[in-house]
């Protein structure tokens, strides 16, 4: 008699297609449908796979929130092994279980494609479409923002780990060599000096640098939402126009300055170099936080100038690359007391 009520009243849901379609099914559809226009596309794939092993089965119409909390649980229970890496000049196996912001990466992937298949497909979930609330639970809590940065001598060894097979250790790129890993230290310390984004810096074009100026027009598409990507642009300091000096420039328009280089192989590449290196815990977008912290020096500690380099839309997220001037501020302070004349001198 409920059903007859709400078919009467026009709030009746047709649950069949729910019933009928899986988890799997609905990631099937979001990889087929959204993902191949997403800048993120190579990545999507493995954390579906992960989804598809312990929901993939369930039907839509009985997913709740509690598969979605024992989904979590028990992937923070996995263990990932992440290869040999070195560690006091030994050999170690790299293993550690999955991380917190995986595992929201992954829901967020399945909450995507439930919203897809709902709007496009026209499924229609019972219950409402299921969606875990992290805010109310600590489980899947981030760690404190990470500010890794490199002394001097990482530096040299990152270097010296990226040139490998490359024939050169002054720095100079100006042939092609017969290296996969050429366009490696370019791109490393182009992101030192510039701190900019792994994106941004795949995405430059040779039309984006102007000569005339010295400046260079990034481009970064954060969201896969954006319609159009957001730009700025920066100068290019003597180091930057010495780096793109050295690479070799393809005639005619549209082509990039690192060679077209994917992300999917220079994250391999850039694992690789680390782990010749012998660097703990650094991953590329460290190299972002090496070159704000630069920047700050060079910019006197001015964060709306940092800003402006870095395009960080929230000022307060350069707080930690100004933190350590403080005792800088302490400094002329001091020189300001001892400047103003005490009370009472004649």
């Amino acid at each position: 008699r409920k059903v007859e009520g709400d078919i009467e009243t026009g709030s009746w849901i047709d649950p069949t297609a729910a019933h009928q379609m899986t988890v799997a099914r609905a990631l099937d559809i979001y990889l087929a449908e959204v993902v191949p226009h997403l800048k993120s596309a190579a990545f999507e794939p493995p954390k579906a796979d992960n989804l598809k092993k312990r929901l993939g089965s369930i039907s839509l119409s009985a997913l709740t929130t509690i598969e979605l909390a024992r989904y979590r649980d028990s992937r923070l229970t996995d263990r990932v092994r992440r290869g040999a890496g070195t560690k006091g000049g030994g050999t170690v196996e790299l293993n550690r279980t999955v991380a917190p912001q995986s595992v929201k990466h992954e829901l967020g992937l399945l909450n995507r494609a439930l919203a897809h298949v709902e709007h496009e497909h026209g499924i229609t979930f019972p219950r409402g479409r299921p969606k875990l609330d992290h805010r109310r639970s600590n489980v899947l809590a981030l760690p404190p923002g990470r500010n890794r940065t490199l002394r001097p001598e990482e530096t040299t060894r990152l270097r010296d780990a990226c040139m490998v097979g490359q024939g050169a250790s002054d720095g100079a790129y100006a042939s092609l060599k017969a290296s996969r890993s050429f366009w490696l230290w370019p791109i490393v310390e182009f992101a030192m000096e510039t701190a900019a984004r792994r994106n941004e810096i795949l995405a430059l074009r040779w039309e984006d640098v102007d000569k005339a100026s010295n400046t260079i027009t990034l481009k970064n598409k954060k969201t896969p939402r954006s319609k159009a990507p957001e730009t700025r642009t920066i100068p290019a300091s003597p180091r930057v126009q010495e780096i793109l000096e050295g690479l070799p420039k393809p005639t005619g328009k549209g082509h990039y300055v690192f060679g077209g280089i994917t992300a999917n192989a220079l994250s391999q590449q850039f694992k690789r170099a680390v782990r010749r290196a012998e660097l703990e815990d650094f991953k590329f977008h460290d190299l972002r936080h090496v070159g704000a912290t630069r920047l700050a020096t060079v910019l006197d500690g001015d964060l709306l100038m940092l800003a402006d380099m870095t395009g960080h839309q929230d000022i307060r997220m350069l707080r930690r690359y100004v933190a350590p001037r403080r005792s800088e501020i302490a400094r002329r302070l001091n020189l300001a007391h001892a400047a103003v004349p005490t009370s009472g001198a004649g």
